[in-house]
């Protein structure tokens, strides 16, 4: 399975498996049924009470048409790189480099599905995605995006965090860390897992450098921080599962 590592913000290095040509296809599919749905029952609703009387060239091309790219523009803004059928599929679009992709991501991404999948009927982004090292259709690579399970690489999970030893009869030390969100702390989850695995000096650094951040965002001082780094980093996610779940 293919795989895309990611640099964060935080200068921090994440695998993920990026999402297969099935998977896309599938998650695609209910977005059309989605799409498709909304539409009729919207176009029924205008035309039962007059509001705007249209020709078959509106309602059978450009209707669906704008219907479909409006669809995908807002729910994967709105939604952080997710719609109804990547959400059902646990997959997500984000950017190569790590940052959050900006609603010009998404309209490109929303813009270049005419060519990719409207006109050639899905041929060009199934093209694309077989042939590409990274399965990026054809919007994904002008907008420097991918799609990708929103589990990491090797089934990392947030439900891996527990493996990391008993939380039982855990007091939470860090209460400020309910702020952060599942997607942060996964990011420390697989920080400490790569140090774990590669003990050298860079993912010593990363380590060092995200605990600096995490302290940051926290307002900790260095005194409030007790044991080494790779112990406040593993502290502060028994902590967020003890008072997030």
């Amino acid at each position: 399975m293919a795989a895309v590592t990611i640099h964060t913000t935080q200068n921090v290095r994440i695998d993920y498996e990026t999402a297969s040509l099935g998977s896309r296809i599938g998650a695609f599919l209910i977005d059309l049924v989605v799409v498709t749905v909304t539409y009729l029952l919207l176009a029924f609703f205008v035309e039962s009470v007059g509001l705007l009387p249209y020709s078959d060239a509106v309602f059978f091309v450009f209707g669906p048409l704008f219907s479909t790219l409006l669809y995908f523009f807002f729910w994967e803004m709105l939604s952080r790189g997710q719609t109804a059928g990547k959400k059902l599929l646990r997959l997500r679009v984000i950017r190569l480099d790590g940052r959050d992709p900006t609603p010009a991501d998404f309209l490109v991404r929303a813009v270049f599905l005419i060519p990719d999948a409207i006109f050639t009927l899905g041929m060009l982004a199934i093209l694309f995605i077989l042939t590409g090292r990274r399965n990026q259709r054809l919007g994904d690579l002008i907008a420097g995006t991918v799609v990708i399970n929103t589990v990491g690489f090797g089934g990392v999970t947030l439900a891996d965090i527990l493996t990391i030893r008993n939380r039982e009869q855990h007091a939470a030390r860090y209460p400020a860390v309910q702020r952060m969100t599942d997607e942060d702390m996964l990011v420390v989850k697989q920080c400490i897992l790569r140090y774990r695995r590669y003990r050298n000096a860079a993912h010593r650094q990363a380590l060092s450098e995200l605990a600096a951040k995490m302290m940051q965002l926290l307002e900790l001082d260095a005194q409030d921080v007790k044991g080494s780094t790779e112990d406040f980093l593993e502290v502060l996610l028994l902590d967020y599962i003890v008072l997030t779940r």
